[in-house]
């Protein structure tokens, strides 16, 4: 079983219009979520995190959004840091935001 949907209008506007009633407006995605961002798996500290921001800024890359994979977490648990290799993440947070920079943590579903 399926529902079909035939959504007529005068013009292209009229449609477009018809089928967001049906699906609602698209989200706007704030500017700094489409800029440069970097993420991989594999950071094995905050110091990993601080030298690729740092080089960035060194070579005069842009920069918008630091990403960490699931390492940063404390034996992969959800809503931890390891606090003995990631021990000095909240200040790394904060140094980016002071540099009107973002952070984000990657958080699977897994429990460990």
């Amino acid at each position: 079983m399926a529902d079909i949907f035939i959504i007529l209008g005068n013009t292209p506007d009229d449609v477009t219009k018809g089928y967001q009633h049906i699906v609602g407006k698209p989200v706007l995605p704030p500017q700094w979520a489409l800029g440069w961002n970097q993420c991989r798996w594999g950071y094995e500290n905050t110091d990993d995190l601080s030298h690729v921001v740092n080089n960035y800024s060194y070579y005069n890359l842009p920069l918008d959004t630091q990403w960490s994979d699931i390492d940063w977490m404390q034996d992969y648990r959800d809503f931890t840091f390891d606090p003995v290799n990631f021990e000095y993440l909240p200040s790394f947070v904060e140094d980016l935001h002071k540099k009107n920079m973002h952070y984000i943590p990657i958080i699977d579903a897994g429990v460990a």
